[in-house]
């Protein structure tokens, strides 16, 4: 049997396991989120240090800070948001609905987990910068990492499944890496402190894993069949017609057998 050019997804068998880690990974988020909620001066107190830290170093290094402004760039709302509808577009018209579907409740409905941790948690940023009254206390979660995991790393892991795995590795790869490297520049830029990012990359990866094993367990053997649709049809097809053929003669000999021994 030929060798499929694409990654076969994961046995449907395998969603519960997914949805059991993004409920762990979920709750280590929350969790997080009340253990700063309720102690924010003593965790911001001893997160001073290493924030300020991160901060020279955006400071004392030009490229970094302008990578730092690049990712942050693409992590954004404005940016994100028109990607994953472009996205989402094109999965439709290619018959590819349900990434469609996989990659907007990722998103989309993940921009409503993290608002509504962001409010519930009220934490203040970190004291540089300027920072608008809507912004000023809602630091936890950074909404950019949020965005640059269930947003950049679901797409990630679109292009692996529905592109040739020849390069849909590499292409994934790096997509999934800016995703990631999102939450980093808002620490080095000192828009965030440190475990706002965390709780970013917890919340956003355990919502991701839960979106992931929905996903696995509505489509999987849609999509898996429809990828051995076509070898499948050849397969049934080629033999058909040597069989169809080979009653006709097998009948004829058996005749001509009968009729010689008539004649004798």
């Amino acid at each position: 049997m030929e060798e499929s050019k694409y990654l076969a997804l994961p046995d449907r068998s395998k969603a519960p396991r997914f949805a059991i880690a993004g409920v762990v990974v979920l709750a280590c988020g929350l969790l997080l989120g009340m253990l700063v909620a309720f102690q924010e001066s003593w965790m911001n107190a001893r997160e001073l240090p290493i924030s300020t830290w991160f901060r020279d170093l955006g400071l004392s290094s030009q490229w970094l800070t302008t990578l730092a402004d690049w990712l942050s760039w693409i992590g954004s709302g404005a940016r994100t948001v028109p990607i994953v509808f472009l996205v989402s577009i094109l999965l439709v018209m290619t018959k590819k609905w349900p990434w469609a579907l996989f990659l907007l409740a990722s998103s989309q409905l993940g921009f409503f987990v993290s608002n509504s941790v962001k409010y519930l948690v009220a934490r203040d940023r970190p004291p540089w910068g300027e920072f608008t009254a809507r912004q000023a206390g809602t630091s936890f979660p950074s909404g950019h990492t949020f965005t640059g995991v269930a947003s950049w790393v679901a797409i990630g892991i679109i292009v692996l499944y529905i592109f040739p795995k020849r390069w849909s590795r590499a292409a994934s790869a790096v997509i999934i890496t800016v995703g990631v490297l999102v939450g980093p520049s808002r620490v080095i830029l000192a828009r965030h402190w440190g475990t706002d990012v965390l709780g970013g990359w917890l919340l956003a990866a355990g919502w991701l894993l839960l979106v992931w094993a929905a996903f696995l367990w509505l489509f999987q053997e849609r999509l898996s069949a429809e990828l051995l649709e076509p070898a499948g049809g050849g397969e049934s097809t080629e033999p058909a017609g040597p069989t169809e053929s080979a009653e006709p003669a097998d009948q004829a000999d058996q005749g001509s057998i009968i009729e010689k021994n008539k004649s004798n």
